[in-house]
């Protein structure tokens, strides 16, 4: 396994709809599934490189915007997804969490999930969040109605309020910051991206849709990533 001094990597996969109309697709449902088998990828690589956790941005909750069919497409495929792969997880050691306003979605994708998070709990070589129907001002809010609520009956104090404390309020209680941030598909911004786990990370936006993201450009971000770090601490 390789070193890297990359400990929390956060990606944002963009493009699997441009993908598909790149390549004259009828339907843009084949870049989402192309952008899993990417995603499926990517763990690999991670765990190649001694990557302990990975962030992916799967389902913004500005995403619920976009056309009902769509919508219901994408999570059939998220379904299908945590069914047909949770064994291969299991199998490579991966853990998967899934981070977001959970409620928004219906009780059959909520209880899929909850299957395959119960069936992945003892996996530790990786911890993947799979960020679901997220967005980062709607964790903070929501962390903040939650801390509001223990001050109300008792449990939480405003005077012993720290960074520390609030950060146990948030979707990603007990896991590192980002170090680095990668986007694809060419737009320049985080797009509500964990906005409170990333303020001290370093971002690599390539214009690479995000099915055709390959090994070769994750060594290209890593790399990017270890010349800021070593340029920093001249």
């Amino acid at each position: 396994m390789a070193e890297n001094i990359v400990r929390h990597l956060g990606v944002i996969m963009d493009g699997n709809r441009r993908w598909a109309r790149k390549h004259m697709f009828t339907s843009v449902m084949r870049g989402h599934e192309k952008g899993v088998d990417t995603f499926m990828d990517i763990c690999t690589w991670c765990q190649d490189e001694g990557i302990p956790y990975l962030s992916v941005y799967a389902f913004s909750t500005e995403n619920w915007e976009r056309s009902r069919q769509e919508v219901a497409d994408l999570f059939k495929l998220m379904e299908r997804f945590f069914r047909d792969e949770v064994q291969t997880c299991i199998d490579r050691d991966i853990r998967v969490v899934c981070v977001g306003n959970l409620e928004m979605l219906d009780e059959s994708s909520r209880e899929t999930i909850r299957k395959a998070e119960e069936m992945t709990k003892g996996c530790s070589n990786l911890i993947v969040q799979i960020a679901l129907s997220y967005g980062g001002r709607d964790e903070i809010l929501r962390a903040v109605k939650k801390y509001a609520a223990d001050v109300r009956n008792g449990s939480a104090d405003p005077a012993e309020l720290t960074e520390t404390v609030f950060e146990q309020y948030l979707d990603t209680a007990g896991v590192p910051d980002i170090d680095l941030v990668i986007r694809t598909g060419g737009n320049r911004r985080l797009s509500n991206f964990f906005p409170w786990q990333t303020v001290y990370s370093e971002i690599w936006f390539t214009d690479v849709l995000w099915p055709d993201f390959s090994k070769k450009d994750l060594r290209e971000a890593l790399d990017y990533y270890e010349t800021i770090k070593i340029n920093k601490g001249k």
